[in-house]
């Protein structure tokens, strides 16, 4: 048993590792090589969202049916090998299908619906949606196996460490932007010949069709019920939070949807922390709902915001009062200043879902787990018809696809707390969330209107230093954080 806690333990750190990684080659690459083609990025973009919302059908829940149907299986390797031979080839027949009916119904309206995008980039996008399918079925497989580092190498790390590769070589006129769009396919197989190979030689796959053994009458009703409700579930997440990169384009331009993609990959940065706080939250959650301790589960619901809330917030704040000088240093400037409002936009909205806690994972471990599908669904509607609103109506630009984000997420998190209070009578907010969210307003809005010094990095490191120091010091005095005061105290005496 302490082996397994010690594998699982090493994972988790490599996990975190690769992640903080991949977000500082994302970060490094969204400044500096993405905005000299805005456009290029916001087909690449555009193909990958459309692929995923693909992947969800050509899945069709089998990835978390692995999971969930596993320890049946586990004890007698045929068995497990017949029961992932099954899936494989219920995801490889879903894949035939979706892509049979997409592409029969592309060359039927391609012609019609010319003004739209998508018939140009339909084939790149099946054949990644085809790829990430089964990479996401063998990745939930190795996690059987306590082995998460590598497949979220490949997975995770690759695409942001090759992807501006393509970029440089289109800068350098080597390629050009449909041999660019190949390479970007190319990095999928890759990550496809990479994780498959790894998770086959890690757990001794053998494929065996003897299906029958095994998906009997009984339990492909059982299967089939399971997976219909997880698609439903997912096919709601990939819609909610996805569908601006598809919306974006198809209403306003593939440049605009590039320029919105950098404005989504920097403010995304702010909720890095929560992964890892979640991840380590995750199993303590479950016990307190398994042991009705509820009172236990309202003391972590607050202190998780409320440090959530800090940690987005204090981040958030030092975004707000350098970013214009930040961009004004960068050769970029021009493209990224475009995307400011979008960052400032979607930075609340990471803030507001941060500090909300883990509103989620509550419901998902709880009886009521059920109602998480319902409330992907209410986002879901509420996002797609905000953004019509905003960005065709209200001719807001990808200001208004911003806009569509953060008002459905409010509402979405919204929903959700109040069943949480109504089903456990619990909710995340203390007075220190108040106090808190008046300390950041105040200090960034007084160094905002703070007068500025000729040099602009030396205005940069002084408004980000003060909002640090600042915040920081009243956090500190007022021991919001007891650990983190804890753990100064300790070094200062």
């Amino acid at each position: 048993m302490d082996k397994e806690k010690q594998i699982v333990s090493s994972q988790a750190v490599k996990f975190s590792i690769i992640n903080y990684l991949g977000a500082a080659i994302g970060i490094i690459s969204t400044l500096f090589i993405y905005p000299k083609n805005s456009e290029f990025l916001g087909t690449l973009r555009y193909i990958f969202d459309a692929a995923q919302i693909i992947m969800a059908f050509c899945v069709f829940g089998s990835s978390q049916a692995l999971i969930h149907f596993f320890p049946r299986f586990k004890a007698k390797l045929e068995e497990r090998n017949i029961f992932f031979t099954g899936i494989l080839l219920i995801v490889l027949a879903n894949c035939i299908i979706v892509s049979t009916v997409l592409l029969l119904f592309s060359s039927l309206f391609s012609e019609a619906l010319v003004d739209y995008p998508a018939f140009n980039f339909i084939g790149y996008s099946i054949v990644i949606a085809v790829l990430i399918s089964f990479v996401d079925v063998f990745k939930r497989h190795a996690t059987h196996f306590k082995r998460i580092a590598a497949p979220t190498l490949f997975e995770r790390f690759l695409p942001k460490f090759l992807m501006p590769s393509i970029f440089l070589l289109l800068f350098a006129n080597i390629i050009s932007v449909n041999q660019g769009k190949l390479l970007y396919v190319l990095i999928y197989v890759f990550i496809f010949i990479l994780i498959v190979s790894y998770v086959i030689k890690i757990s001794n796959v053998k494929l065996n069709f003897n299906y029958k053994e095994i998906f009997n009458t009984a339990f492909r009703i059982e299967y089939f019920s399971y997976s219909l409700f997880t698609f439903i579930t997912i096919f709601g997440s990939f819609l909610a939070f996805k569908i601006d990169g598809l919306m974006v384009p198809n209403l306003l331009s593939l440049k605009e949807n590039g320029v919105y993609s950098i404005g989504v990959i920097l403010a995304s940065t702010l909720a890095i922390p929560s992964a890892g706080i979640y991840a380590l939250f995750s199993p303590i959650i479950s016990d307190y709902l398994d042991n009705q301790n509820i009172e236990a589960l309202e003391e972590k619901y607050k202190e998780i915001s409320k440090i959530l809330l800090i940690i987005s917030g204090l981040l958030f704040s030092c975004i707000f009062v350098g970013i214009y000088d930040l961009f004004s240093l960068l050769p970029t400037k021009a493209v990224l200043f475009q995307a400011i409002p979008i960052i400032l936009i979607l930075g609340v909205n990471v803030v507001v879902d941060m500090s909300s806690g883990f509103n989620s994972h509550i419901i998902l471990y709880s009886k009521y787990y059920r109602f998480n599908m319902v409330a992907i669904l209410i986002l879901a509607v509420g996002n797609i018809l905000l953004n019509i609103f905003f960005i065709s109506y209200l001719q807001l630009g990808i200001a208004g696809a911003a806009y569509a984000t953060i008002i459905s997420m409010t509402l979405y998190n919204l929903v959700k707390i109040i069943f949480i209070k109504n089903k456990f009578n619990i909710h995340p907010f203390t007075k220190i969330h108040l106090w808190v969210l008046l300390l950041f307003m105040f200090v960034a809005g007084a160094l905002y209107f703070l007068p500025a010094v000729n040099n602009i990095l030396l205005n940069l490191i002084l408004k980000v230093s003060l909002c640090l120091a600042i915040n920081g010091y009243v956090i500190y005095k007022m021991n919001w954080v007891p650990v983190a005061s804890e753990w100064i105290n300790k070094r200062l005496h």
